[in-house]
């Protein structure tokens, strides 16, 4: 039937669209903080942060066709502000997602900058202003799709043979229409306070895909005329927001509760996370972390980390609660992530002094 192939692209573009318009996400959220808010680029005190984070989901669903999405990062804040209280934060970041069995990757290579603005005369809050922008290309492998020929003979059997992929159209040229590119952009708020001197407090809000770019995957296959995409072929903006309260409840034990909120064009995603710390060697500045997370709707978090003076290490594995658990019998993801923070730092001058003792 001619409707057939501008149904399934119909069909297969929204599926694509749907995949895309849920972002990366982590639940590890707060160690990949350029993907979180591009506010964060350079907030930290040091000389330069590298990290990286790796997220698998769902093989056992789908063999060897999951959902893998690694990301590295490293930045740095590297010259003083208008003020002395004030500095200006650089980054680059690059992720690669990769879905299902049409293995629709989407990559991104990232740059970022931020502007810290000491707040009061002490210097203990901080109001960022971050701006990231960058490169996005969006792929999948046509060979490793089937799609139906049509309903043929008298039983309307449905013919799923050699058929060509309707996002190609006919013949050996495909137009482009199995990868795309386009530029994207992002912008966030980041408010740090220190409470007190065993207290930390951070806000932020985010807005990535500013521009609502054009990701569809080429035009309409060949011989099929228009298909109203309704929209479909924008990239819906997304709005995130975060906030992280820790703070000492003794000499070795701390507490940190976390919270993070995302939605795009209808989609939301609320994270709850309890994070507890213990330092078990103050010496070696060595400190366990570890919690429980939750997911609305669809997971719980087992969360575990351990801090050696400026490395930081962390784990996470999502027990899926969501409807999907009868295929995933409970099985959701892992993640693992790490960061470095680097020192560098010169020596301090000292002019020599020639004592003159008195008798």
């Amino acid at each position: 039937m001619k409707l057939i192939k501008p149904l399934l692209f119909f069909l297969f573009t929204a599926i694509l669209g749907t995949l895309q318009a849920q972002d990366i996400h982590f639940s590890l959220y707060n160690m990949s903080p350029l993907t979180l808010n591009p506010a964060n680029t350079g907030a930290f005190f040091g000389t330069a942060r590298v990290g990286g984070i790796y997220r698998g989901q769902w093989y056992n669903v789908s063999g060897a066709d999951g959902y893998k999405t690694p990301s590295f990062y490293v930045d740095a804040p590297i010259l003083r502000g208008f003020r002395d209280q004030d500095w200006i934060g650089v980054g680059g970041m690059i992720f690669n997602d990769e879905a299902g069995r049409g293995r629709l990757r989407t990559s991104a290579t990232m740059i970022s900058a931020s502007y810290h603005l000491g707040l009061g005369k002490d210097g203990k809050s901080v109001l960022t202003l971050g701006l990231q922008g960058g490169n996005v290309q969006r792929r999948y492998d046509a060979d490793r799709l089937t799609f139906g020929d049509g309903f043929g003979g008298p039983t309307l059997e449905y013919d799923v043979g050699n058929s060509a992929d309707p996002l190609r159209g006919s013949g050996s040229d495909n137009g482009g229409r199995d990868k795309t590119d386009y530029l994207d952009f992002a912008a966030g708020l980041l408010f740090r306070s220190q409470v007190d001197e065993g207290s930390n407090f951070e806000l932020g809000v985010a807005a990535a895909h500013l521009t609502q770019p054009d990701y569809i995957f080429g035009s309409t296959p060949q011989g099929q005329g228009d298909v109203n995409l309704d929209g479909a072929e924008k990239r819906p903006m997304r709005i995130t927001a975060h906030t992280r309260y820790e703070w000492a409840l003794t000499d070795r034990w701390s507490a940190a509760p976390t919270a993070m909120f995302q939605t795009s064009k209808g989609a939301t995603e609320v994270n709850l996370q309890a994070w507890a710390g213990y330092m078990v060697n103050p010496e070696m500045q060595v400190k366990l972390n570890f919690g429980l997370g939750y997911r609305f709707g669809d997971a719980g978090k087992l969360l575990v980390g351990l801090d050696y003076k400026d490395l930081r290490v962390a784990a996470a594995y999502d027990v899926n609660f969501s409807e999907l658990n009868t295929a995933t019998n409970y099985q959701g993801a892992f993640e693992i992530a790490a960061w470095y923070i680097i020192k560098i730092y010169k020596d301090p001058e000292v002019k020599q002094t020639i004592l003159c003792p008195k008798f």
